[in-house]
């Protein structure tokens, strides 16, 4: 009898073990669920390749008929959502009225040495807009684009993205 309960002992170790060990690892990211709102505010067009004097930047669009408050919005991408890198706050008393834009300028801090933390990557990536609640209410993966080219929503708000070829920040989008 003592020999059994020692092989089932022996056998059991190993599963425990191996079930223990795997709790400590890191899990993959899981993106975060996407809660569209009628009426909110979307990221509508994305320049990432940014120069000194030309940041990289991405344009809000209110498609609704009110004017909305985005204080306390964030948008940041996969660095900001691992926790790796800051996500990009909106200021305070920021409204856009309805059908308008506002920009946000990713890195806006003008000494090349010291930046803010939060850029767009050139050769495409993911990023996330968080309203003042933590709700994420638009995302959107963009792919390279020239110097010359933007990334948007066309028509502006609309779901159909696609790589411009006029650079249209704060105002309507055009092939």
């Amino acid at each position: 009898m003592h020999l059994n309960v020692t092989r089932l002992f022996l056998f059991l170790l190993p599963v425990v073990l191996l079930g223990l060990s795997s709790c400590g690892r890191e899990e993959p990211a899981v993106a975060p669920v996407i809660v569209p709102i009628p009426g909110e505010v979307k990221m509508n067009e994305i320049y990432s390749r940014g120069t000194p004097g030309n940041l990289d930047w991405i344009e809000l669009y209110n498609t609704g008929e009110t004017t909305l408050d985005i204080s306390g919005y964030l948008i940041y991408d996969a660095g900001g959502q691992g926790g790796t890198k800051p996500k990009k706050a909106i200021p305070a008393g920021t409204v856009i009225a309805p059908k308008s834009y506002f920009v946000v300028t990713t890195d806006t801090n003008t000494s090349a040495a010291v930046l803010d933390g939060f850029g767009l990557s050139s050769g495409g990536e993911q990023a996330w807009l968080e309203n003042a609640t933590g709700a994420v209410i638009d995302a959107v993966t963009f792919p390279a684009m020239d110097v010359t080219q933007t990334y948007g929503r066309y028509p502006d708000g609309d779901t159909t993205w696609a790589l411009l070829n006029t650079i249209t920040k704060g105002t309507a989008n055009k092939q």
